[in-house]
């Protein structure tokens, strides 16, 4: 191979190797953003199930935007006055353990969407021990510098 060719193979491999690196870097730096926000707001997301469990009514209502709609498994909807008013209302599930699973967080700016699979664990009326899964869909908003659910969809996985 003359000089020639194999000068402008080398140079050629050089500029793929130098406008490569900074996109892979941008690539990973991007996947760890999505990483950190996922875990951001799982985390928010465990602190509105505490809340609802704690009956932590302020905090519910600091966590829900004005907006706030959740779609129950069975097709029910409920706004945030009426998710609150619920939420106040319900009885505790003694033993029941929620989990999340297969977290994944899409950023839009000032709008997040995280999709996961929620497991619900706990021992029926009868002393039967449950496990119950579900297909979770929570849009999250940022507003005022601070995350707001916007909107939670839940769907049942039959097995």
């Amino acid at each position: 191979m003359s000089g020639l060719k194999m000068n402008r193979r080398v140079k050629v491999i050089i500029i793929i190797v130098l406008t490569a690196g900074p996109a892979f870097a941008q690539g990973q730096a991007n996947e760890a953003k999505r990483k950190t926000l996922a875990q951001q707001l799982e985390l928010l997301q465990r602190a509105e199930t505490e809340a609802e469990d704690k009956k932590d009514l302020a905090a519910l209502d600091r966590l829900l935007s004005d907006g706030f709609i959740f779609t129950a498994p069975g097709g029910a909807v409920s706004d945030k006055k009426k998710f609150i008013e619920e939420a106040k209302n319900a009885e505790p599930e003694p033993g029941q353990k929620i989990d999340y699973d297969e977290t994944r967080a899409f950023d839009y700016g000032s709008t997040a969407v995280v999709t996961n699979v929620l497991i619900v664990k706990g021992r029926d009326k009868d002393g039967k021990d449950y496990t119950n899964r579900f297909r979770n869909t929570v849009v999250w908003v940022k507003q005022r510098g601070h995350w707001r659910m916007a909107a939670i969809h839940v769907s049942r996985i039959r097995s």
